[in-house]
């Protein structure tokens, strides 16, 4: 047998047993002040995977921790793919596994992402998602500096990295702890919630529970970008100014807000709201005040989606009462001056598509290129559109999808699609999905309705008592605001007393 030793600092000579592909930790190699990392002695299979650090964190009151061993692998199953993944596993574990999801093109290894988890006791788990930029707006990775497309950085994007960085952390778990797993959850949003759907989709014995916030799942979430851009930027008098918005937002809440009951500044179910911004009009003088016709036709644009001479969506409609995010969106600022979408979803096509960086997204016409970004490696590797999700709800797993009601970048409304198929697909397990609207939410947090709930909690309950969730209070923070969030298709109603502002005084009911 062939034994490879090297050294680690902080950790001392860490061996590679070759022969059996095996990594051993021996007791004697921990330096001083590794009490957490102490008594970790494991012999598992660890194929083309190598250990970059192991430490001991201590509980730190002031960060809200509490004392873990942090444990970093590189994982390189083929030439050309290498992934980073993160490991906390606290001290005070509760017997389970939690997959934590990135954003944008990136992963997330911050502590702060796995802070809320670690003080519930769970061994976490995050990877990089095969390149190490953290800046969710850089998609180089997925073009080589010969100007290839980087096949196997896109795989690892599109969902390698985060299957074989959770089937790794499930065995050092259980090595580490020298007990069984109890149960294994992910949970992520927008990317995050890509990342969820693809572990169902393709790897369906990895996760017990999977909660999906936004999850740009879809060609459509890139066609919706580049055309939302060209909407506002195509022609010089078509953008609006940021003042625009709060006029906009005025006349449209003053048209739609009471059609739910309650005037809160939220609205419900935006898709009940049809005012028309041709109100907006300018009848002389245009400015700040009014929109000119063709600022008209560009949100009137947006509100109704795009859809291609053969009729399929090309870009999903707006919801009404989102518009507090379109300055960063697609007004633009003076640092991102076509907006956030130019920069975020658009970049997917000249990058992943086509491998060309200098792709003039203005020159994107859906009817011509739709299918060109919904197939080739994206649709193979990146896009998880699969609705047959048998093996995962038939081992007995459960999906919970959640979705800002007023995101204005992947739409809500293909989130309702992707529940509708999976029902249609698997009807015996439909009661094993269900999504979640939050009214007056954008894309994963943000906007006038509360965007915090406790979806772990509400996971763990209907894996492990099977008790599914019937609502889930939402508050904001820094407001006194709360409401119960509703299981898709039932919405929140105000029962007609008591303060609006107070989730008890309202129901989950039928539309």
């Amino acid at each position: 047998m062939i034994y490879l030793s090297f050294h680690i600092p902080s950790l001392g000579h860490t061996c590679f047993k070759l022969g059996a592909l095996a990594l051993l930790w021996p007791l004697t190699s921990l330096a001083q002040n590794t009490d957490v990392c102490r008594g970790f002695s494991t012999s598992i299979s660890l194929p083309s995977a190598q250990v970059l650090s192991v430490q001991s964190q201590m509980a730190d009151a002031g960060k809200n921790l509490k004392s873990f061993c942090e444990i970093k692998v590189a994982i390189t199953p083929v030439a050309g793919s290498r992934t980073v993944a993160i490991y906390r596993l606290p001290s005070n574990w509760n017997g389970k596994f939690l997959g934590i999801g990135g954003g944008g093109f990136a992963g997330n290894l911050s502590i702060a992402a796995a802070q809320p988890g670690l003080m519930r006791g769970y061994a976490v788990m995050q990877n990089d998602m095969g390149h190490p930029s953290e800046n969710g707006l850089d998609p180089s990775f997925a073009v080589l500096p010969n100007g290839q497309a980087n096949t196997q950085g896109i795989i690892d994007f599109g969902h390698r990295s985060t299957h074989l960085s959770t089937t790794l952390g499930q065995q050092l778990v259980k090595s580490f702890y020298q007990q069984p797993l109890q149960r294994s959850y992910w949970q992520g949003c927008s990317t995050g919630g890509r990342q969820g759907l693809a572990e169902i989709q393709r790897y369906p014995q990895d996760y017990d529970g999977v909660i999906a916030g936004a999850p740009v799942y879809t060609p459509l979430v890139y066609s919706n970008a580049i055309l939302r851009v060209q909407a506002f930027h195509a022609q010089p008098g078509s953008n609006l100014i940021p003042a625009h918005v709060p006029l906009i937002q005025k006349a449209l809440l003053a048209a739609c807000d009471a059609k739910d009951g309650v005037v809160d500044g939220i609205l419900t179910d935006p898709r009940a709201c049809t005012w028309n911004p041709a109100q907006l009009q300018c009848k002389g003088t245009t400015g700040p005040d009014c929109l000119t016709e063709a600022q008209v036709k560009t949100v009137q644009r947006v509100y109704d989606g795009v859809k291609t001479k053969d009729g399929r969506w090309a870009a999903m409609p707006l919801m009404r009462g989102g518009e507090a995010d379109w300055v960063v969106r697609m007004i633009g600022t003076p640092e991102v001056p076509r907006g956030r979408n130019s920069v975020l979803g658009a970049p997917f096509v000249s990058h992943i598509v086509k491998a060309n960086p200098a792709y003039d997204i203005m020159s994107y016409d859906p009817d011509r290129d739709l299918d060109e970004i919904s197939t080739g490696i994206a649709g193979e590797h990146v896009h998880q559109q699969n609705a047959d999700i048998s093996n995962f709800l038939g081992r007995g797993g459960k999906l919970l999808l959640w979705h800002g009601f007023n995101d204005p970048g992947p739409s809500p409304l293909s989130t309702i699609n992707y529940l509708e198929a999976v029902q249609e697909k698997v009807p015996t397990h439909a009661n094993s999905v269900k999504l979640f609207l939050a009214p007056g939410v954008l894309h994963c947090s943000g906007g006038p309705g509360p965007d915090q709930f406790d979806t772990l909690s509400a996971i763990e309950k209907w894996v492990e008592s099977g008790i599914a969730p019937t609502s889930m209070l939402a508050t904001k923070a820094n407001e006194k605001i709360s409401r119960p969030l509703c299981p898709y298709p039932q919405v929140a109603r105000y029962q007609g007393q008591g303060d609006i502002l107070e989730a008890k005084n309202f129901q989950c009911s039928a539309p």
